[in-house]
């Protein structure tokens, strides 16, 4: 780890300059260069060479631009390519004016990279160059075809007749900024053709180049003895985190610290590693089992993160990572002693359930074991049937699957009327005496009040079963509406309440927040981990994609990683 920090200084340095260098690249290219020295490579180079040479000089900065980010990930294939981008910048810069200092400083950066070659240990997965590949071939058959289009549509388009044969070597040249061999006949229509060709022929080159950029996320995988290993783990130290069950979750891979007393479980989306929770195991194995995630993440070149972790966690996340930590909201556990329904503070949760129960609804609650295979189809059935197609969600606290045979200690509860299911609930457990929301459905247009009935049944059997917790659905920026909402509150917070107020529109956190309220729970706070602040928009839209608020899941199999 000593290590690698230390050489950080030196990856940061060269991502920066070469940033620099593809501004300084466009920059130059774009600007009207001395006469002399047109004329001067004018009379020693053929014909379109400068012309040429600009064009070139114009893709390579942008590119140069694009790799200084994956260079900052210390990625090898980036690494490879900088390097023949540099020098042929360095030629570029020549070629289209004598440009001496910008060559100058491309060669220099070039000699400094291959220096620190062995900074760039971060290497794709094979599949990431058959997708560029593709993608390459689809942006080029793409680029030709409408430029194809664009020079069989006006009328009286050439000066001359022209053959489909030129016309498509107009097509190709117009790719890379050069013009010709068909011209045509109004200048306006010219320039707007070029314009057009050589921003499809920049986006033909960059797109397969991003994807092959693109940190490779490992196929997850566990085997059935880090599964067995994990669970064990869960039942010594489980009472500690109510969200640790769900790193059983089927889309996550595990590292394991050395001794394996701890793990972590994370998932790779859009180039973030994100580990949900608290490290499982014992809490001091913690250190060492982050540090070798943090490595991991350097490896790969994935920007790490950590969400919904707890206050105990999070100060050794900042301790022992050099994390910065951001409260993202609050998880309601609800103590099973203090719920008093007939206490005047649980008015609205009485009212609605006794409404709800005039109705005719009654609720059954069962453990997983107790299930028959009926009784598990039918709620796999209707679970998807109300789900109507949608994604399903949940990383953080969702498991991904119902009623599962090898998942005895779920517990499910459901609300059905006439003999027909209207809603489920599933929980996992949290440790020997706690039980964790993970499943909230119910049928669509179906009566308000069946989910305060369902949870009202929970706490009741936990009273009876010797259950002192509930944990329930996690509110995001609890405390942002709640004091935002109170007398006093200045602009800033009422500012930011307004604003999650509009995306609770399509993103459900107000009406969580209220709904939790009326069980009068403990708000524990839980927060975001990340190594700097730039990485905050990356991880946090990586989170929305893990969470299924954006974009849809696909579930493969598990991954394992030790690291000694």
């Amino acid at each position: 780890m000593k290590k690698l920090e230390g050489s950080r200084w030196k990856v940061l340095l060269a991502a920066r300059v070469l940033l620099i260098l593809g501004i300084v690249n466009i920059g130059s290219s774009i600007s009207k260069p001395f006469h002399r020295r047109i004329h001067l490579i004018e009379s020693i180079a053929p014909k379109g060479w400068p012309n040429l040479a600009t064009a070139g000089s114009i893709i390579v900065g942008v590119l140069l631009m694009v790799l200084s980010f994956a260079i900052a990930r210390r990625n090898h294939v980036a690494h490879l390519i900088t390097e023949f981008l540099l020098i042929t910048s360095a030629a570029l810069d020549v070629l289209k004016g004598f440009y001496l200092a910008p060559a100058l400083a491309a060669l220099t950066l070039a000699v400094f990279l291959f220096v620190i070659r062995k900074e760039f240990y971060a290497k794709p997965v094979r599949k990431v160059f058959t997708r560029a590949g593709i993608i390459f071939a689809q942006f080029a058959l793409m680029s030709f075809v409408i430029g194809l289009i664009l020079l069989f549509a006006p009328d009286k388009l050439f000066e001359a007749e022209v053959s489909f044969s030129q016309m498509a070597q107009t097509v190709l040249r117009s790719l890379i900024g050069l013009s010709g061999p068909s011209h045509f006949v109004s200048h306006r229509e010219q320039d707007v053709f070029d314009y057009a060709m050589a921003g499809l022929g920049l986006l033909t080159l960059i797109s397969p180049l991003l994807a092959l950029l693109q940190p490779s996320p490992p196929k997850p995988h566990m085997s059935e003895e880090d599964e067995n290993a994990l669970r064990a783990l869960l039942v010594e130290f489980g009472e500690r985190d109510s969200v640790g069950y769900f790193a059983l979750r089927e889309d996550k891979s595990i590292i394991w610290s050395s001794t394996r007393k701890s793990a972590i479980t994370y998932r790779v989306v859009g180039g973030c590693a994100l580990s949900s929770g608290d490290p499982i195991g014992n809490p001091d194995a913690w250190p060492q089992v982050m540090q070798s995630f943090i490595q991991l993440c350097r490896e790969n070149g994935w920007t790490p993160g950590a969400v919904g972790c707890s206050e105990e966690a999070g100060e050794i996340w900042v301790r022992e990572a050099n994390m910065v930590a951001l409260e993202i909201g609050d998880e309601a556990i609800v103590h099973v002693a203090e719920y008093e329904p007939d206490n005047p503070r649980y008015r609205n949760v009485r009212q609605s359930v006794r409404r709800i129960l005039k109705q005719g609804f009654e609720t059954h609650v069962y453990r997983s074991s107790e299930m028959t295979p009926a009784m598990r189809a039918e709620l796999t059935h209707d679970s998807k049937k109300w789900r109507d197609g949608a994604t399903e969600r949940g990383f953080m606290m969702g498991l991904g699957r119902i009623a599962e045979e090898n998942e005895p200690d779920l517990l499910i509860v459901t609300a059905s009327k006439d003999g027909e299911l209207r809603g489920i609930l599933q929980y996992v457990p949290w440790g020997a005496k706690g039980l964790s929301l993970d499943l909230m459905r119910r049928a669509p247009h179906s009566e308000s009040g069946i989910n305060e009935l369902m949870i009202d049944a929970t706490i009741n059997y936990a009273r009876e079963h010797d259950i002192d917790r509930v944990s329930l659905n996690f509110a995001a920026f609890r405390s942002a509406f709640e004091r935002g909402a109170q007398l006093g509150a200045g602009p800033v917070i009422k500012s930011w309440r307004s604003i999650l107020l509009f995306f609770s529109r399509w993103v459900q956190m107000e009406s969580l927040y209220r709904f939790n309220s009326k069980f009068r729970p403990e708000w524990v706070p839980r927060y975001m981990m990340f190594r700097k602040n730039s990485d905050l928009p990356k991880i946090g839209l990586a989170t929305l994609r893990a969470e299924a608020f954006i974009g849809s899941r696909t579930i493969e199999t598990k991954k394992t990683t030790t690291l000694n």
